[in-house]
């Protein structure tokens, strides 16, 4: 019986340990690409040797950060993300413990109808958009891409925050109450400092899309006067020809902020995770 329970868990491992070696090799192939040249990524895709990184060394990353223009891609995309995420955090937060708190059949409507809006697709919306956002007068201007980000990842927001409060005792709230807090006092004082691991989840996880968002800049914004990250990142893949050592020198500058991100709120991210998994 102990020798099967052992097979089976060296067997589970190795298995783990093929799909993990699976899902990094993509990673492992641009990485290494962005020290070579293109014609030695087209022949030799997975292999690097010494000739192949001297002959070219940093001037791939040289190049990509002078064409994408990266201090001002990289200011445009973090305002976006950071003012759609506090905004996100903010509203989503408040409209999580009026829903999970407040036992009205109105709340409940509301809550189904933004669960309801999770499974439209984005890409049917883009063009509406374009459309309202020509109107009200936030095309190619950053505010818009802001609104936009912000509203497309409340829905999620809500349901991430909801849940999380309805598994929070009611006795919390309840001694407030006693102690002569209002409602807001309550969620200020009570519910805010609790909802840290889940705040790191929607950050995590509605930051990472708005960070590699491309559908949207591309379509609202001028790529030469307000440009992206991954807007800047395309501009390496034409229809004749594709630069993949620019581009993967690129994609890897681009990627350094949410590692950083995720590295720091890592603990904080699992917590969500678990608490969303048992309380929601």
């Amino acid at each position: 019986m102990k020798k099967r329970r052992f097979v089976r868990i060296v067997l589970g491992e190795f298995g783990l340990v093929l799909l993990t070696l699976l899902i990094l090799l993509p990673v492992y192939y641009f990485v290494i690409g962005s020290f070579k040249a293109r014609m030695d990524i087209v022949k030799y895709p997975l292999q690097i040797t010494w000739p192949m990184v001297s002959s070219v060394g940093f001037k791939n990353f040289a190049y990509a950060f002078d064409r994408i223009k990266m201090f001002s891609a990289l200011t445009n995309t973090a305002m976006i993300t950071g003012s759609a995420l506090v905004i996100v955090v903010v509203c989503g937060s408040l409209a999580g413990f009026v829903i999970a708190r407040i036992d009205r059949r109105m709340f409940r409507l509301f809550y189904t109808f933004l669960i309801g809006l999770m499974v439209i697709p984005f890409i049917g919306c883009l063009i509406p958009l374009v459309v309202q956002s020509t109107k009200l007068g936030t095309y190619n201007t950053l505010l818009g891409c802001i609104l936009i980000q912000a509203a497309w990842n409340l829905p999620f927001a809500v349901f991430l925050f909801t849940g999380f409060m309805r598994g929070l005792p009611k006795e919390l709230e309840e001694a407030g109450y006693i102690d002569g807090c209002s409602m807001i006092s309550v969620y200020l004082r009570i519910f805010l400092p609790l909802l840290a691991p889940i705040t790191a989840t929607c950050c995590i996880r509605a930051g990472v899309g708005m960070w590699n968002d491309y559908l949207v800049s591309s379509s609202l914004l001028n790529g030469v006067q307000t440009p992206t990250l991954m807007v800047g990142v395309s501009m390496f893949f034409g229809a004749r020809r594709t630069e993949y050592g620019y581009a993967f020198a690129g994609i890897i500058m681009a990627s350094l902020p949410m590692i950083v991100m995720y590295v720091f709120l890592q603990k904080y991210f699992i917590k969500g995770l678990v608490a969303g998994a048992v309380k929601g």
